[in-house]
């Protein structure tokens, strides 16, 4: 079973993962800076995290949610999101931040002209 410092990393990996326009390219480069600097132990990145989060009301509410989902007893009626257990030290997060980056750009990017007249 993982630790409550355990969860919130899976889950904010979670998120970085599942909702990167959450993030900025300005909270990017602060929150690899955050993890750069703390300890490779998962209290330290949790705390970190925990901390970053709270001035960050957009995601701290998401985060919550994970939070809310996992705390429901089975049956009970609401959102049945199963979120797989990641690796959770600060290489991996560093880079699941970075690969979050080319991905919010992606999503952003307007679909080129030629390719809307292909779908058609």
């Amino acid at each position: 079973m993982m630790s409550d410092y355990e969860i919130l990393v899976n889950n904010f990996v979670h998120l970085l993962k599942n909702q990167p326009s959450l993030f900025s390219e300005e909270d990017r480069i602060t929150l690899i800076e955050l993890i750069k600097n703390q300890a490779d132990d998962i209290e330290s990145l949790s705390n970190a995290i925990s901390s970053w989060c709270e001035e960050h009301p957009k995601v701290d509410e998401a985060l919550a949610e994970y939070e809310e989902i996992k705390e429901k007893a089975p049956g009970e009626a609401g959102k049945n999101i199963d979120i797989p257990k990641y690796q959770l030290d600060k290489e991996h997060i560093i880079t699941t931040i970075e690969q979050g980056s080319s991905s919010a750009e992606e999503k952003d990017k307007p679909t080129p002209e030629w390719l809307i007249f292909c779908e058609k």
